[in-house]
């Protein structure tokens, strides 16, 4: 084991490699710590970035869904299809084998629909609807007895 005054001559000896030394190992960490910092900065940047282009499509994705659902064109193809899905529930009540007051019901409930549905719409789809009634009761006939065609309003 070296002695404390062989030590202090080394380093009289060896000062300005120890010191050239120390700085290089200073000058690396100075440049390393550097280039950390630039490298976490372009990470943030990019981040940024693409946190803002996220966002950017999210806004344009709900503003198209937004503006697919709110078409005219689409309202009024999903306006007459639960018009017609309405009208077809109350057509399958009037068949179903059920008591007459629950047909009645459905009947009452099909004609304040259609009149509401009018009210609220010059060019509503119930208006174009026309109601059938056809009479096949009759006996020892071909066909129906009776057909009434009506603008489905009562």
């Amino acid at each position: 084991m070296a002695t404390e005054e062989e030590i202090q001559e080394f380093v009289a000896r060896n000062r300005e490699l120890i010191e050239s030394i120390m700085r290089l190992q200073r000058d690396g960490a100075v440049e390393a710590a550097a280039a950390t910092r630039d490298v976490a900065k372009e990470a943030i940047t990019y981040a940024h970035d693409s946190a803002d282009e996220a966002k950017a499509r999210a806004e344009d994705f709900a503003r198209s869904t937004y503006n697919m659902f709110m078409d005219p064109e689409v309202q009024r193809h999903f306006m007459t299809m639960g018009m017609e899905f309405v009208l077809g529930v109350s057509a399958m009540m009037q068949k179903a084998p059920i008591p007459d007051f629950v047909k009645d019901a459905a009947g009452t409930t099909e004609r304040s629909f259609r009149s509401s549905a009018c009210r609220a719409n010059e060019d509503c789809g119930a208006r174009k609807v026309q109601k059938v009634d056809i009479n096949t009761e009759s006996e020892g006939s071909d066909g129906p007895s009776e057909i009434k065609i009506g603008n489905g309003e009562e």
